[in-house]
């Protein structure tokens, strides 16, 4: 009898659980969430109106329940909401499509399929960067020209229209960086399943475009071939932080920081963020080398205390690190987080909170007691030449570094704009929105991270490169990295800025 209930209430589960996928929602259900998630924002968010004023504000939620009518889809929900989000012009603040947009309507065992290819937009052509499908015609460098008989240019603008992650402020650059790094997903979550896709491309040394079908892959089918066709990417190899000496007549060395997010893989292991960069330090001191090299691309932040102990290498005096401030909502916010935890943990942090954050400043943050300078490192600290690589996809943390290290008149910039913000971000702690009806949830920031940069050196809210620099086809098709070849040319006609 036992075992009969439980085959009934798994069946009863299932079925619940499917009716969530094709589930629609009344415009009074669109309403409120629309409603539900303003007010959350404007009571929650630490600085929700510094790129959106609040009456520009309002008018947008405005003019988006005017236009509601009649039933939606969980699809046609998300991108009614999503506007009001991206509105807020903050990095952190994003709605990132949940399981059931990612997930095939009718099937919990069968995968998702995907558009099986990485991409790189390059000289304004989409070109193929590694191919995962199961035609392995279509080679690295082939430009797609047509999906399902749409110009690529008409998706890439809608993918950037609908991108969830939008780096800080009105960025294109960092839209259109996130527009190709999350193609696949985007183009899912505005088509919807799609067993196969019809493309039309055209392969190097071509004149003549040709039209074929290739089968969506899952995810899984994409890692066993990434493993198989292409074995000699190894994404894990070098950890989040390496280093190599690039020229050694030049003295020339690179290191490259790909998160400052401890990597979960490193977990029992001797080596950490904090003793790679000492003993990176030491070698380049060892080495003699005279012109770093500091690649930020693609470096999306994570612990900010890793940025700051970083930059300590760079710093000739003691200089303020950043100040995290909370509004009193935020504060209060995050201690019934923590509640829904651990009542005992809840209590222990809910008095650490009380007691550090007392100080209010003039803008009505609540800031820490306990600011303190940050001291130059005593060992292995590098003076000589800095050239730092940065593009859309440097946020966080990482635009923090690129910010202090510009704003102590450190190092020369290539690349392509900053992801992150020049004065500071929203970020510190987080909860999350989730809608009372659509139950879709945003990731909300709770504190505010001012950089303690000085304003008058640098009035822009996004950091320009010295050098624009993006890639061109021919360092492409070769596998060579043009900005870095760029870079490297400065370094040999003795090119800096700061």
């Amino acid at each position: 009898m036992n075992i009969k209930l439980g085959y009934i209430f798994l069946i009863f589960l299932l079925v619940f659980q499917m009716s969530g996928f094709s589930q629609t929602y009344t415009s009074e259900q669109i309403k409120e969430d629309i409603l539900n998630l303003k007010n959350e924002i404007e009571k929650y968010h630490p600085d929700p109106f510094k790129y959106i004023s609040k009456e520009r504000f309002a008018f947008l939620q405005d003019s988006i329940l005017q236009r509601v009518s009649g039933r939606y889809s969980l699809r046609e929900a998300y991108f009614t909401f999503l506007p009001l989000v991206q509105a807020v012009g903050c990095g952190h603040t994003h709605m990132s499509p949940d399981r059931r947009l990612l997930s095939k309507s009718n099937s919990f065992s069968e995968r998702p399929k995907f558009f099986p290819f990485s991409v790189r937009y390059i000289n304004n052509q989409l070109l193929v960067s590694r191919n995962y499908s199961a035609d392995k015609k279509i080679t690295r460098g082939t430009e797609i020209l047509e999906i399902d008989g749409q110009p690529v240019k008409k998706i890439l603008e809608h993918l950037e229209k609908i991108s969830y992650y939008n780096g800080d402020g009105v960025n294109p650059n960092a839209r259109k960086y996130y527009a190709i790094r999350e193609f696949r997903k985007l183009y899912y979550l505005w088509k919807g399943e799609e067993e196969s896709f019809l493309i039309t491309y055209l392969k190097q040394g071509q004149n003549k475009p040709k039209t074929t079908k290739v089968e969506g892959q899952s995810v899984e089918f994409m890692e066993k071939m990434l493993e198989t066709r292409y074995p000699d990417v190894d994404e894990d190899t070098t950890g989040i932080v390496s280093y190599r000496v690039i020229d050694s007549s030049q003295k020339v060395a690179m290191v490259d920081i790909r998160s400052f997010m401890y990597d979960m893989k490193d977990y029992g292991r001797s080596t950490n963020f904090e003793g790679e960069t000492r003993k990176i330090f030491r070698k380049l001191e060892e080495n003699k080398i005279e012109n770093l090299i500091l690649d930020l691309r693609g470096n999306s932040g994570g612990i900010i205390d890793y940025s700051i102990f970083f930059l300590r290498y760079f710093a000739s005096q003691p200089f303020d690190a950043y100040k995290i401030g909370f509004r009193d909502e935020g504060l209060q916010r995050l201690k019934q987080d923590y509640k829904k935890y651990d009542a005992y943990l809840a209590k222990e942090a809910a008095s650490r909170l009380n007691k550090e954050f007392t100080v209010r400043d003039s803008d009505g943050y609540l800031e820490s007691k306990y600011q303190q300078k940050q001291r130059p490192h005593d060992e292995f600290r590098f003076n000589k030449n800095v050239y730092v690589l940065m593009n859309g996809g440097t946020f966080s943390a990482a635009a923090l570094l690129v910010s202090k290290l510009h704003n102590m008149g450190i190092g020369t910039f290539v690349g392509m704009t900053c992801g992150g913000a020049y004065d500071g971000c929203s970020a510190a702690q987080f909860s999350s929105i989730k809608l009372p009806n659509t139950e879709l949830e945003i990731s909300l920031p709770l504190g505010r991270i001012l950089y303690n940069v000085d304003a008058k050196k640098y009035n822009k809210p996004i950091l320009q490169p010295d050098f624009e620099v993006n890639s061109n086809l021919e360092d492409f098709l070769n596998n060579e990295d043009t900005v870095l070849k760029y870079t490297l040319n400065l370094i040999k006609n003795k090119v800096k800025i700061r």
